[in-house]
């Protein structure tokens, strides 16, 4: 776990070792990407900042409410 973490992190074993939490190592984890080029379906194009056409109705000072359905 440690050399998983170090190749992840760029880091050395001794910063692991000496100066992080397990649960920051954990956290780390988590947040590291994964890429499997077999799984395509988990693409959302809404989400796509590269995408010029998300981006119609933005300057037109469109508010939406992120919280719309939260009770």
């Amino acid at each position: 776990m440690i050399l998983g973490v170090c190749k992840n992190l760029g880091v050395t074993p001794d910063y692991v070792l000496h100066s992080m939490t397990y649960e920051n190592m954990i956290l780390y984890g988590f947040a590291t990407p994964i890429y499997d080029a077999d799984e395509k379906d988990d693409w959302d194009e809404a989400l796509d900042a590269n995408n010029p056409e998300n981006f119609k109705g933005a300057s037109e000072g469109v508010v939406t409410n992120p919280f719309k359905g939260i009770k």
